[in-house]
């Protein structure tokens, strides 16, 4: 599906020129803007027209510090403007109790996901107008990485729960336009095709990324395509992989049932082959199978507490207080702690120091 094409107007344009931008100038938004926005995100596509979702604009800057912290991203603290979009089935709920109606349909896994639904909509749409006004933002799903703490933070009540934030000013930095995977792989026609080698499909791909920096760390270029997904794959975070309770506890009801093991579905039936190991020196940014703990966590001491967040495998290191047992205790050992591959608790632990 590749090819020379015409752009039809001034908002694909710049549409197709979209790039996160994470740092921004010191250029207030008019408070005319900032409500033309909120106008934008309310005339959004809404499932069934119930509008199930709702936006909070956070501007006291304590609240702001606190979600950096949860985001693990410091840069929100700069944001000209941060919004948050919830699902929200709370407001129709009250609606329909003020004419003593309850139905058990108030709080069920189809209002959640309307809700869900149309927040995310209302979110790319004020993003597509921020552009078209020659600002730049990005979005937030790193709220979720402790979505019970937002939801107190923000004081969120029952059938309610939030689905990501955008930050958005006047750009303070001119990125490079990352690579995306070529449309053959993502678009078909009446059903859904299988690649006979997604590695070998996607291989242009992989030495494309290779080529881009990101301003992150704009002195070295990013990995492979195929190696950032097992690194992202591997950096689960526990309080993410545990959100539907956090859902259940906000009052939705999940409406599960027992579906026998013979029914679900599963790509592989059987343990995937063995990849043979290949030789590894070191990162990128100078990480070793070797570099010891003491180092790592003088040199960037923000990282024992990611590494805690990131695989409860690693609350082990709690317990090691002393310098010489930090110096004794290595990247690798610390991957064998964890059951995951040395190179990719390496790529981690870089996305995060690039993060700062």
């Amino acid at each position: 599906m590749k090819g020379v094409f015409v752009v039809s107007s001034e908002t694909i344009k710049k549409q197709l020129e979209h790039r996160t931008i994470r740092e921004f100038k010191d250029t207030p938004i008019d408070k005319d803007i900032v409500r033309q926005l909120l106008e934008v995100a309310n005339r959004t596509s809404t499932s069934v027209g119930m509008q199930s979702y709702s936006i909070i604009r956070i501007t006291d800057p304590q609240k702001k510090g606190k979600i950096a912290e949860i985001c693990g991203q410091k840069y929100v603290n700069r944001l000209p403007e941060f919004w948050i979009f919830v699902v929200d089935a709370f407001r129709n709920a009250k609606i329909a109790a003020e004419q003593n109606f309850y139905p058990e349909s108030r709080n069920d896994m189809d209002r959640f996901f309307q809700g869900f639904t149309d927040a995310s909509l209302a979110a790319q749409n004020v993003m597509v107008a921020v552009e078209s006004l020659d600002m730049g933002g990005c979005f937030f799903g790193s709220i979720l990485n402790d979505s019970q703490q937002i939801i107190e933070i923000l004081n969120l009540p029952e059938y309610t729960f939030p689905v990501l934030g955008i930050g958005f000013g006047y750009p303070n930095q001119n990125p490079q336009l990352k690579p995306r995977m070529g449309l053959d792989l993502k678009v078909f026609e009446n059903e859904y095709k299988v690649e006979d080698s997604y590695l070998e499909s996607i291989k242009d791909y992989d030495l494309e990324m290779q080529e881009y920096y990101d301003l992150r760390d704009s002195n070295r270029r990013v990995d492979s395509f195929s190696k950032q997904v097992i690194s992202r794959l591997t950096n689960t975070i526990e309080n993410r992989l545990k959100i539907i309770n956090t859902i259940r506890r906000q009052g939705f009801d999940l409406q599960m049932e027992y579906i026998p093991e013979g029914e679900i579905r599963t790509m592989f039936k059987i343990s995937p082959k063995e990849v043979k190991e290949h030789s590894f020196e070191e990162s990128k940014s100078g990480l070793k199978l070797d570099t010891n703990l003491a180092d790592l966590f003088s040199k960037h001491p923000y990282i024992k507490s990611y590494l805690l967040n990131i695989n409860p495998k690693f609350n082990k290191i709690k317990s090691i207080n002393s310098n010489d047992e930090l110096k004794s205790t290595t990247i690798e050992d610390l991957s064998k702690l964890g059951d995951m591959p040395a190179e990719s608790l390496i790529y981690m632990i870089e996305s995060r120091i690039d993060e700062e």
